[in-house]
């Protein structure tokens, strides 16, 4: 079976937004960064919010979690309303655009389409397709492909050289939200998908991996459920510190920074899913997985914080990896 493949979309609020917009959606939603999980970082985040991407390695923990949690809402089922917008992955390199349209189509009544808007046609037009369907309909759909590959060579220009490269870690103890802001500079960072097909005994279509380049900030760590010492290879000689997750760069307006995406045959392990808020429930929306998982009550204005709390549980899983990081939708 042939595999479609899209060249990779960057991790960027910037090149997310105008995505959106070259495909139609007027920018009263706006991608953010969340720097961290902290109420007074969490704050940061313009209200109200209607969606979150997150970023995270798919490491064995993981997928033995997966394969257990699948097996467990099989056998004991769990409640999913019809209204949310499912769709399953088929393309590598294509696990963001999934999720920024898992996160548009089910806050369709928020939004402002332009007049011809591809993405509202999409929306429209696969509404009362399968999951599945969905998916074989958006590879053929050149509309998105080409705006997607339109995206993708935006954030392939190097930026100035204003903070580590790519790969490399940094060290410093925030010890305050002052010195978070005085003291961040903007590293690398990327993200993309890849999709592997089965073989024909699996009973798992496809599975898909996403990437991502960047250097994540090491914070004194206050919860308990992070435990890992780091010094990086430009300070050898520095005290180790405790790190407690890897957070997006903050992007200064006048720095302009992007990351030159890698090969579009280059395989990765990390992956993009939506966490969303439909009719009073919070659902994350993964093309890898066979349906949305239900993870309880939530509300306009509590998503933010109650999609955070799902993310700790991923990081909980895997406390000797650093590799998280999130996007919100918020109003502009």
């Amino acid at each position: 079976m042939e595999t479609h493949r899209w060249l990779p979309l960057e991790a960027n609020p910037e090149v997310t937004n105008q995505f959106l917009k070259q495909l139609g959606l007027h920018p009263n939603w706006q991608f953010v960064d969340v720097y961290g999980m902290e109420p007074e970082l969490l704050s940061m985040v313009p209200r109200p919010v209607c969606a979150v991407l997150l970023l995270f390695p798919i490491t064995e923990k993981y997928e033995v979690f997966r394969i257990e949690e699948e097996e467990k809402i099989k056998s004991e089922g769990q409640d999913v309303t019809e209204s949310v917008y499912f769709m399953k992955q088929t393309i590598s390199n294509a696990c963001g655009t999934i999720g920024l349209i898992h996160a548009i189509a089910n806050n369709k009544d928020k939004m402002n389409f332009e007049s011809g808007s591809t993405l509202k046609k999409f929306l429209e037009e696969s509404l009362s397709m399968s999951p599945e369907e969905r998916a074989r309909y958006l590879e053929k759909y050149e509309a998105i492909r080409v705006t997607h590959e339109s995206s993708a060579h935006e954030g392939q220009t190097e930026g100035a050289e204003l903070g580590p490269k790519s790969g490399s870690y940094w060290e410093a103890n925030f010890s305050s939200l002052e010195n978070v802001l005085q003291q961040l500079k903007p590293p690398e960072s990327h993200m993309d998908c890849h999709v592997e097909s089965s073989s024909p005994s699996s009973s798992q279509p496809h599975s898909s991996h996403c990437r991502t380049k960047a250097s994540p900030l090491c914070h004194h760590a206050s919860l308990p459920w992070v435990k890992r010492n780091h010094v990086g290879p430009a300070k050898a000689t520095s005290p180790s510190l405790r790190l407690r997750r890897w957070r997006p760069f903050l992007r200064l307006p006048s720095v302009g920074l992007h990351s030159v995406a890698p090969s579009i045959d280059e395989k990765v392990d990390l992956h993009f899913i939506a966490l969303v808020h439909v009719d009073g429930h919070l659902y994350e929306l993964d093309g890898r997985k066979p349906f949305p998982i239900n993870h309880g009550k939530t509300s306009d204005d509590t998503l933010l914080e109650d999609a955070i709390e799902v993310c700790k549980k991923f990081m909980e899983r895997d406390p000797e990896e650093l590799r998280f990081n999130a996007i919100a939708l918020s109003a502009a």
